[in-house]
């Protein structure tokens, strides 16, 4: 079982990051700072929480004046970095936290202490509120940052401001109306980063539970004349369209309705299993038309819930380029172990086979309690 996230702000990083706040803050106390992270309510803490009370401790710890804190953030940064801290760490989320605290309505000095952070940790949570705050004015600077030498300011530039950013804020008005986002796509939809092309895929595809058309529109667009990174960046931004199984999405990749195949009734190698087990399964799809015919090749499961009604959730296998009379076969496992975001229930199971957005009659199985 993997550690929990929360303990990452262990003994070993509040005895260095003490000791990087002495370096800056000569005077510190560092027994009575120490302290406040040797106590039974420290321990209960969660991660939001452990992340919060960082953010309590060091805003108290630095001066009162906001430039001053904003100088001395600054120079952790720099500390860490000598250090051997990356950029783009998680670890140091909370400083960001101060600026929000304080910076809210003073957008002229926080904007170049968003840009710092945002080089060394992520912003894009505790950059929300200043969206919200100034609309206008800070999406005339990430479009700015979307033209930045850095590109972990580039990807702020798309990922700070997207609509359903998972865990974040949710930006209701770019939900309602993304247009003000789109500028800023486009100047990244080529980026160098795949890290920042990434980002922007994302982007699109929180805009495409919303506005399917718009950003049909945009794929359509992007794809004339577009490098192999821009083609892979727009199939990953369609990804929740083509899991629909929408078939102006698929046709847009390739993938039309139109290519004639025969496919094997799926088999699975076990019709009873328990939680925790994995289920193989089997078939071949062939192509049965007279011209080369790409075939996107996904499979659903239908999971037992705690009310035992069904839900499916799909998942794809590949995207294959078939001749005329061409086979593939496919081979797969499917693992029903329970994860965070998943617990399994006993119960009668289905799985089906789907092929350019059209699923195939279903095989049923058993899953049984441990």
């Amino acid at each position: 079982m993997a550690e929990p996230l929360k303990n990452m702000y262990n003994d070993e990083f509040l005895d260095n990051y003490t000791d990087t706040l002495k370096q800056i803050i000569p005077s510190l106390d560092t027994q009575r700072f120490r302290q406040q992270f040797l106590t039974p309510e420290w321990q209960s803490l969660e991660l939001k929480q452990r992340v919060t009370f960082l953010a309590n401790a060091t805003d108290e710890t630095l001066p009162e004046n906001f430039s001053r804190k904003i100088k001395c953030i600054g120079e952790i940064i720099i500390v860490s970095r000598k250090k051997g801290v990356k950029d783009q760490n998680f670890i140091y989320i909370f400083l960001c936290d101060i600026i929000t605290r304080h910076g809210l309505d003073d957008p002229k000095t926080s904007i170049p202490a968003i840009e710092m952070l945002t080089s060394f940790t992520s912003f894009e949570f505790a950059g929300r509120p200043f969206i919200i705050r100034h609309p206008e004015k800070m999406m005339a600077q990430m479009k700015k940052w979307a033209q930045h030498p850095d590109p972990n300011v580039r990807r702020y530039a798309s990922e700070g401001c997207r609509p359903r950013l998972p865990w974040g804020l949710q930006l209701k008005m770019f939900v309602d109306d993304p247009s003000p986002i789109i500028p800023i796509l486009e100047l990244l939809k080529d980026d160098s980063s795949e890290y920042v092309r990434k980002s922007v895929a994302n982007n699109l595809n929180d805009i495409s539970k919303d506005h399917p058309e718009l950003v049909l529109s945009l794929i359509e667009s992007w794809q004339k004349n577009a490098s192999e990174r821009t083609h892979k960046l727009l199939r990953q931004a369609a990804r929740t369209l083509l899991k629909k199984g929408d078939t102006k999405t698929l046709s847009l990749f390739g993938n039309h309705d139109h290519f004639e195949y025969s496919i094997k009734k799926v088999s699975v190698a076990s019709e009873k299993l328990t939680i925790g087990e994995s289920i193989r399964f089997e078939s071949e799809l062939t192509n049965t038309g007279n011209t080369e015919g790409l075939y996107r090749l996904e499979y659903f499961v239908y999971f037992v819930k705690f009310s035992g009604n069904w839900s499916k959730k799909i998942f794809k296998i590949t995207d294959k380029t078939l001749m005329p009379g061409q086979s593939y076969t496919l081979n797969k496992i499917h693992c029903f172990a329970d994860l965070t975001t998943r617990k399994h229930y006993p119960g009668q199971h289905q799985l089906s086979l789907v092929v350019n957005g059209k699923e195939e009659t279903p095989v049923s199985f058993m899953i049984t309690q441990k």
